[in-house]
């Protein structure tokens, strides 16, 4: 059993809002029209079922852990949609000084490849934080609704289909990935839209509870600020082959370094 000093509540509540990020993909990347080298491909690497399932750490302390699933394909306005859904909560160690249980959702349109709407309610020690955005790219505008704003509807301008930060990265597994170069991809987040950019740096085989994979290492790089830019230094591990599911994931900060390593895994329907 791992005994939790009070000098490590600080660190925890420090990096909180990384953790948090880890945890619900909000920190994964991306969205849709430009990209450098890459090429997109026709059949999706995902089905409905599959769900990913990981432990956070802090350098060796396990901090939480977190899932992402398709949970089920829906009719969206005439239009098939893939229901994603990730899931954030604390260790129970972690629980008696910052408890945190995040749930983010998005509908992802299956055959145009963009957002349909998106959820967040984060859940994180006393901090509450709700919001939801409908998109409508046919018509160049999104509706968001805010906690923060009291939850007065805004009217966002688009200039294409986006992708919110969760589906965009199941967006980014649909590439194929070459070592040196770059998949751009434009998101929205609370209500500013920004380019990632997502380097592929080399390939690497890891090992994880999982299993042992060969995979593509990326790096996430914003143009603009944000949280890549703000929090440090991202890698994440993406398997070599059709799916490129995640199998590792890596924060550096300046106070030490957040992992997310995949347990287990379903691939579900094909």
């Amino acid at each position: 059993m791992i005994t939790f000093r009070p000098t490590l509540t600080s660190k925890f509540i420090r990096i909180k809002s990384t953790i948090a990020a880890v945890l619900a993909a909000g920190i994964f990347f991306l969205l849709t029209p430009s990209i450098f080298g890459a090429t997109e491909n026709e059949v999706l690497p995902f089905h409905k079922g599959e769900r990913l399932e990981f432990n956070v750490y802090f350098e060796f302390i396990l901090g939480g852990h977190a899932s992402m699933a398709i949970e089920e394909t829906v009719d969206f306005d005439g239009n098939a949609a893939f229901h994603f859904v990730s899931k954030a909560r604390s260790a129970k160690a972690v629980d008696f000084f910052y408890k945190v249980r995040d749930r983010v959702e998005s509908w992802w349109d299956v055959d145009g490849r963009f957002s349909r709407r998106f959820s967040k309610k984060l859940r994180e020690g006393k901090h509450k934080y709700d919001r939801e955005v409908n998109y409508f790219p046919e018509n160049n505008y999104a509706i968001a609704v805010d906690r923060k704003k009291k939850n007065v509807p805004d009217t966002l301008s688009l200039q294409s289909s986006v992708q919110d930060v969760l589906s965009a990265f199941y967006k980014t597994r649909t590439y194929e990935l070459k070592v040196g170069e770059v998949v751009g991809i434009v998101t929205e987040d609370d209500g500013k839209i920004y380019e990632l950019q997502v380097h592929v740096l080399r390939k690497e085989q890891v090992e994880v509870a999982a299993g042992t994979f060969d995979c593509f290492v990326v790096e996430p790089r914003l143009k603009t600020s944000g949280l890549f830019r703000k929090q440090g230094q991202m890698e994440i591990w993406l398997t070599d082959d059709e799916r490129k599911i995640p199998v590792l994931m890596k924060s550096r900060l300046y106070f030490g370094r957040v992992w997310a390593k995949l347990q287990k895994y379903d691939l579900g329907e094909e």
